[in-house]
């Protein structure tokens, strides 16, 4: 029995064996692969000889290209487009851009400034050049433009951003909309819109502590932006020309006229755009043959639009 039992251990040691090496062949050890060694270099010289010959050459060849469009390409065409108020020829006399000029050098820039300096109906200006020899002159002019009288009574158009583009008339005053209630300092075409401030307008403000009245001053310079303000909220809702007068003497109280049949009470100038919307869409549900005074203050009724027919 000690016999067997000594065959049979040396025989299980055998077969533990074999299963180790079978176990070893299948799956062998990975050896780490070596990092590779970091070789250094010394810096690369500047090579100044080389820097001034590329420097030269690049220099050389933007002169070339200079010369080349100078000499070879001249203005021959100058086309204008988008222009109603002023010709074409007008339009090319103000850019001051000459035929024979350099199509790279007559600079493009200063010719768009000297448009709108001369012409004050033009509101914005593109220019650019076509080659071989054409340049294109985009014109953007002013759509509307609003009256407003001078110290001395004197009607002049102006813009809704207060740029003064040209002097008129009472005749020729009454086909645009009227600003009331301000009046300009020695206005100039082209030049931005000042209001006279020789005459202040008193206004009353309760104070919170107390309800005494306290005297306010509004300037000039406020009732004009209030009317600015306003002409702007007229474009933002596209209701140019419909608005006969619009009168900022209080800007706590504006009025405004929508032609001959609506009095409209706007109020203060805060929520202009909304209360110019407000208006647009109860007049539009109005029928035409109706008449009265609209309160868009939104004093009275926080939330709504009062409408009062004329008797």
């Amino acid at each position: 029995k000690t016999a067997r039992r000594s065959e049979d251990a040396a025989a299980a040691r055998r077969r533990n064996r074999k299963r180790a090496n079978r176990t070893v062949r299948e799956n062998p050890v990975r050896q780490k692969e070596p990092l590779p060694e970091v070789v250094y270099l010394p810096p690369k010289q500047f090579n100044r000889n080389r820097f001034l010959l590329h420097l030269v050459t690049l220099v050389a060849v933007v002169l070339a290209l200079t010369f080349a469009f100078s000499i070879f390409f001249k203005v021959k065409t100058i086309t204008v487009s988008g222009t109603v108020r002023y010709d074409v020829w007008t339009v090319r006399e103000a850019s001051g851009i000459q035929e024979g000029e350099g199509l790279l050098s007559f600079g493009s820039a200063k010719a768009a400034g000297k448009i709108r300096t001369l012409l004050p109906y033009v509101k914005e200006v593109q220019i650019g050049i076509k080659l071989p020899d054409t340049v294109i002159i985009y014109i953007e002019e002013i759509d509307v433009a609003y009256a407003i009288q001078d110290q001395d009574g004197i009607w002049w158009l102006m813009t809704s951003e207060g740029r003064i583009v040209e002097q008129s008339d009472s005749a020729s005053a009454q086909n645009y909309t009227k600003i009331l209630g301000v009046v300009l300092n020695s206005p100039k075409v082209n030049d931005q819109a000042i209001a006279m401030e020789d005459i202040p307008v008193q206004t009353g403000e309760a104070t919170e502590e107390t309800d005494a009245t306290v005297p306010v001053t509004v300037t000039g310079a406020q009732r004009l932006s209030a009317a600015l303000q306003i002409l702007q909220a007229l474009e933002a809702n596209d209701i140019v020309g419909e608005a006969a007068s619009v009168d900022v003497s209080s800007i706590n109280s504006i009025e405004l006229w929508y032609g001959k049949r609506y009095q409209v009470d706007l109020g203060d100038t805060s929520r202009m755009e909304y209360k110019i919307a407000c208006m647009n869409a109860v007049i539009l549900k109005l029928s035409d043959y109706q008449t009265g005074k609209l309160d868009i203050s939104f004093t009275t009724w926080a939330d709504q639009v009062g409408y009062t027919p004329f008797a």
